[in-house]
């Protein structure tokens, strides 16, 4: 398969890719950080794959769609087709929404919800030519239920589960999955030195590996093996989601108080 990753130069993008890679896949390694993503390849997960030309890297800012047909060219020119999309790319701003930088809060909506848009809508093309076309979003349990003192960061998590849902069944006619995936806290350079309440009362149960190890299985799954459209990584993200499914708002509020709020 040739799988296209986005925010691959570190954490669960790169995580996937090395476990990707040991499969013998192709992978296409992008970022906006090309000397991070130069750094990130010399891992010895990676050297050999990269020798025999099963892995390219790129630029990649998501929020720039003339950026992504570039990023789609050196995918076509490398390998010949691109049957998977990893939208992995995202960022975190922590802090109650009026003590934090309003351009911070801003630029994350945009990376976190318009480049997932922006790859959904520009692959579709090349993954409707794929036997198992499919799209992966990297998603949130936070997108569960709104939670404090990441307000924003939950919200586009919302953004990303809601158009994963409604492109699973709009992409469904172009024979293209739309999944996603949805951790709890994992522990990564994004929640390194952090202070939120959640975080301290629930704590960071889940390293990269454990959320590749899932990416990686969806991946290269047949999409007719593939029933959920969201699929939770860890204990708590799996109780949480089944708890929403049939429990009250209020109840679901009074329990995301109890765990997030101060």
């Amino acid at each position: 398969m040739n799988i296209l990753i986005t925010g691959a130069s570190r954490g669960i993008g790169l995580a996937t890719a090395k476990k990707l890679v040991a499969k013998g896949h192709n992978v296409g390694l992008f970022a906006t950080n090309t000397a991070t993503l130069e750094n990130a390849v010399k891992d010895r997960a990676l050297k050999k794959a990269l020798k025999k030309n099963r892995i390219i890297i790129g630029q990649l800012d998501v929020t720039q769609p003339d950026l992504w047909d570039d990023a789609i060219t050196q995918m076509i020119d490398s390998f010949g087709a691109i049957d998977v999309l990893i939208n992995n790319a995202g960022v975190l701003v922590t802090g109650t929404l009026p003590t934090t930088d309003l351009n911070e809060q801003l630029s994350l909506i945009d990376i976190n919800c318009k480049g997932v848009l922006i790859g959904c809508h520009k692959l579709a093309p090349y993954l409707a030519d794929s036997q198992d076309g499919k799209i992966l979003n990297l998603s949130s349990a936070s997108a569960i239920y709104g939670q404090s003192e990441v307000a924003a960061y939950s919200a586009s998590k919302f953004f990303v589960r809601g158009l994963t849902e409604g492109l699973n069944i709009e992409y469904e006619k172009l024979g293209i999955k739309v999944i996603d995936v949805m951790p709890l806290w994992v522990k990564s350079d994004m929640t390194k030195d952090i202070n939120v309440t959640s975080i301290e009362r629930l704590g960071v149960n889940l390293s990269v590996n454990d959320v590749a190890k899932t990416m990686c299985k969806l991946t290269i799954s047949p999409n007719r093996k593939i029933k959920s459209t969201h699929y939770s990584v860890g204990m708590p993200a799996k109780v949480f989601q089944k708890l929403s499914q049939v429990t009250p708002d209020s109840l679901i509020r009074w329990v995301n108080t109890k765990v997030g709020a101060e």
